[in-house]
């Protein structure tokens, strides 16, 4: 299924990996609700988030209707989702989440792995398209505990673009 490891991408590879398989899941299901847009569009913003500004961009969930983090979502949301989905897009929601969030106050990268296989596991089981990881690949991703560098802006659209 991989084409490289896991355990070479960054921190922001694998999240922006993550929000990539979600948003191909909601593509492959014509699932469409701008709770989950604004989701993947903070989650997007990790990729130039700088060392300082972690813990606002963090912050920045708790505004959010899904937060990834567990939370009941709005009935409306619920209700926008084709009912044998839901249950998956919940998973997935909360394992995107958890790629980048289990090393936001240490450097656990093996959970990050784990919640990138799972993410990649649910995306087999519902035929959606798991991105080749080597389109995410960074020079070097030891800088800051394993997040790798930010991203230039070129860089955000290259990998978006692989959505």
């Amino acid at each position: 299924m991989h084409n490289i490891s896991i355990d070479t991408l960054s921190v922001i590879a694998r999240q922006c990996i993550a929000v990539t398989c979600l948003q191909r899941f909601c593509l492959r299901f014509d699932i469409h609700h701008p709770a989950l847009s604004a989701f993947a569009g903070h989650i997007w913003k990790v990729t130039q988030v700088a060392p300082g500004d972690l813990a606002a961009w963090e912050r920045g969930f708790a505004s959010l209707a899904v937060t990834g983090m567990g939370d009941p979502w709005p009935d409306d949301i619920r209700t926008a989702i084709p009912g044998h989905l839901l249950g998956a897009l919940e998973q997935l929601v909360q394992h995107v989440l958890e790629t980048s969030a289990c090393t936001w106050h240490g450097d656990d990268l093996p959970a990050s792995r784990r919640q990138l296989e799972a993410v990649l596991d649910i995306c087999v089981r519902h035929d959606v398209a798991v991105p080749q990881l080597a389109h995410y690949a960074q020079h070097d991703t030891a800088p800051r505990g394993g997040w790798g560098p930010m991203l230039t802006d070129a860089e955000v659209r290259a990998w978006k673009a692989l959505i």
